[in-house]
């Protein structure tokens, strides 16, 4: 549920940024944010089952929330740094 709100955050967080912009879409660059955090949450949810990791991950609830919540704040940084370098406003 928690993605979910933060996908949500994201996409108003890009939106609004790409209105102040002239000459970017602001429907388009909300769906950018969105797709750029699911992607690296799906891609931390695949690594994060592999290995090594996946002991962590499946040792405790505690430490498979932390595992989960890391996702999270991977993809808040991953969509922060796309918008950093090409949604300058």
């Amino acid at each position: 549920m928690i993605g979910g709100l933060v996908a949500i955050a994201i996409a108003v967080w890009f939106f609004t940024n790409a209105q102040k912009l002239p000459g970017r879409d602001p429907i388009q660059w909300g769906a950018v944010g969105v797709v750029v955090y699911y992607l690296t949450v799906a891609l931390w949810s695949v690594v994060s089952d592999l290995g090594f990791l996946a002991d962590f991950h499946h040792r405790s609830v505690a430490i498979g929330a932390f595992m989960h919540y890391l996702g999270v704040a991977l993809g808040v940084l991953a969509a922060w740094l796309v918008k950093r370098r090409w949604l300058k406003a």
